[in-house]
């Protein structure tokens, strides 16, 4: 990938060359969102039996929840 806007660059093709450097920066972006979220559910699936003992959240947890449900089908 490098050589290639190494050559995009020496042709004077600069635009194409930035889109493809923004593509990049968007995907390595998104896969250490990917990375958090999936984070996000190892915690909740290790904390789900505290948390059905406990039979509440606390805010911490409710929010992480919801973070989690709000994000994962932006992702997927």
């Amino acid at each position: 990938m490098r050589k290639e806007i190494a050559k995009l660059l020496e042709t004077s093709q600069e635009a194409t060359a930035r889109i493809w450097v923004e593509h990049i920066i968007r995907e390595e972006k998104m896969m250490a969102a990917q990375e958090i979220v999936e984070l996000f559910s190892e915690l909740i699936a290790v904390r789900l039996p505290i948390i059905k003992a406990q039979r509440f959240f606390e805010m911490l947890e409710l929010r992480r929840l919801k973070t989690l449900i709000c994000t994962r089908p932006k992702l997927c």
